[in-house]
């Protein structure tokens, strides 16, 4: 079993809105985010490969990039409160369905705050 990673970047806006609004991130701020999506399988004889990094980034691409890639956040229904837990739920719920060895996505603001999620266990 292999595990394959791969790694985008995105810009988007937001504000948190169940916090005092004297939390900076009640205000209305952006970030460069991180989106690392894993997933698992074995190696396609056919092939010599899990899954084509190709047929990953046109996935990705079609259901999460263009969606929140220079966007503001609050503005999609089911990000109306986007957090870093939630919006990599949001990718995990958009990925999923055609990403079947998908095992994690991971939402870093920057080099030091991250969240994974699972998907239900």
């Amino acid at each position: 079993m292999f595990e394959l990673t791969r790694k985008y970047e995105l810009h988007a806006a937001r504000k948190l809105t169940s916090l005092d609004l004297e939390h900076p991130c009640a205000k209305l701020h952006g970030h460069t985010f991180s989106v690392t999506v894993a997933l698992d399988g074995d190696i396609d004889p056919s092939k010599g490969w899990v899954m084509d990094f190709f047929e990953i980034d046109k996935i990705y691409k079609e259901e999460v990039h263009h969606f929140l890639d220079h966007k503001y956040l609050n503005d999609i229904p089911e990000l109306s409160n986007p957090t870093t837990e939630h919006i990599a739920e949001w990718i995990w719920k958009k990925l999923k369905p055609q990403l079947s060895g998908l095992t994690k996505v991971t939402v870093s603001e920057g080099s030091s705050y991250s969240c994974t999620y699972k998907g239900d266990l």
